[in-house]
């Protein structure tokens, strides 16, 4: 038979057994609370020992699930600090990213739409800031699959800038989203705080899980003449 735990006047415990002082400062508070009840209980009508012990669980459930979001806090700084290095190592590669909006600076990018299923029709509007219509590329009917194009700012009269990119086909229910290539510049974390952002030439700061495809990076082109493309340029089909 275990010795139940004893609490002298200098408030030390005899055994190792007390579930109180196991909760830290919860036994101080759990203790005010008690003697303060015992003090002001009406002597016909005493309190239940029922009532302290349901109390005293209650108030462990509350230091436990505090003590589960502090952990839990913990964790997440921890894999916020990861997923910073990790993004930071991926600076100089190519990647692909999905995009709705470019920004131009007078080179050409390569972009290509993924097709789910066939279309009679399919073509690109590049639109300003100001939402007026500056060019139309069209690329007429697509199998499913890849479609892959150019986007040459001097060759469409495109003057540097911000434009927003918008798929139509034939079914107005379909927009299918646009991928472009470039290379990562740049890496940083939002003033506000939140995901990783790469800046791409070409598309600006974009959330790195828009990145849907990694390629070779500038680093390894020497160990690799002939790095694999992102994606091949193909007539239409």
């Amino acid at each position: 038979m275990s010795t139940p735990y004893v609490t002298s006047s200098s408030g030390t415990t005899t055994t190792g057994q007390d579930p109180i002082a196991s909760n830290g400062q919860q036994d101080n508070t759990f203790l005010t609370l008690m003697i303060a009840q015992i003090q002001n209980q009406t002597p016909l009508d005493p309190l239940d020992t029922t009532q302290f012990m349901t109390q005293m669980a209650q108030m462990t459930q509350v230091e436990t699930m505090q003590n589960m979001n502090g952990t839990v806090l913990n964790q997440m700084v921890l894999l916020d600090n990861i997923q910073v290095l990790t993004t930071a190592g991926m600076v100089g590669q190519d990647v692909r990213v999905t995009t709705e909006t470019l920004e131009l600076e007078g080179k050409p990018l390569d972009a290509v739409i993924e097709l789910d299923s066939t279309v009679d029709d399919l073509k690109v509007e590049i639109r300003n800031d100001a939402g007026e219509l500056m060019h139309t590329i069209e690329l007429g009917a697509n199998n499913d699959g890849e479609v892959a194009f150019v986007i040459d700012p001097k060759a469409m009269g495109l003057k540097d800038g911000q434009y927003d990119l918008t798929v139509v086909t034939s079914d107005s229910d379909y927009k299918p989203d646009v991928m472009v290539a470039g290379k990562i510049e740049k890496m940083r974390i939002p003033p506000g705080g939140g995901s990783p952002e790469f800046l791409i030439a070409g598309v600006g700061y974009v959330p790195f899980y828009n990145v849907n495809q990694y390629g070779e990076s500038q680093g390894s082109a020497s160990q690799s003449p002939e790095p694999t493309p992102l994606f091949t340029l193909a007539g239409r089909r």
